[in-house]
């Protein structure tokens, strides 16, 4: 026959699995977020890049349907003026949630040239993008880049 040991509080055994949780416990739960705002943080890196994107190979018009006023008014968008232009690099150099993850802040360093000209330019290009819950995604609500528009 077998013997079975019956485990006491007190055997050393039990002791370090109680430790061994306990320890489990406290690392799973210290990064611990609202599933919601973790959510709009991964959206939110992945629409921005999908945005950058769409400007480095000059889908400007795609690019545009992410361009949404959060108080409703109109945001000019001049895509005859911007199609003169090809970007040839677009990189995220900051990148920032605030507002409980509802609004955000991108800001793009862009190299651009004239088709006609061929001179390359560079700007830093400032972004807000916010958060739409009824719609459950985000809106760039800064307008598209001036890519141009300084005496181009």
């Amino acid at each position: 026959m077998h013997s079975f040991k019956i485990l006491r509080p007190w055997d050393p055994v039990f002791k370090w699995l109680g430790l061994m949780l306990a320890a489990l416990c406290i690392v799973g739960c210290s990064g611990v977020t609202p599933i919601a705002k973790k959510s709009r943080a991964i959206s939110f890196e992945s629409t921005t890049k999908t945005y950058g994107k769409l400007m480095r190979w000059g889908y400007f018009d795609e690019a545009a349907d992410y361009v949404r006023s959060k108080d409703g008014k109109a945001i000019e968008i001049d895509l005859d003026r911007i199609a003169r232009y090809r970007v040839t690099s677009y990189k995220n150099t900051v990148f920032l949630l605030a507002d409980e993850g509802s609004e955000g802040r991108v800001v793009a360093a862009i190299e651009y040239y004239e088709i006609d000209s061929g001179v390359l330019k560079t700007i830093r290009d400032e972004q807000m993008w916010w958060y739409d819950a009824e719609f459950e995604r985000w809106f760039l609500g800064s307008g598209l880049p001036p890519i141009g528009v300084a005496g181009d």
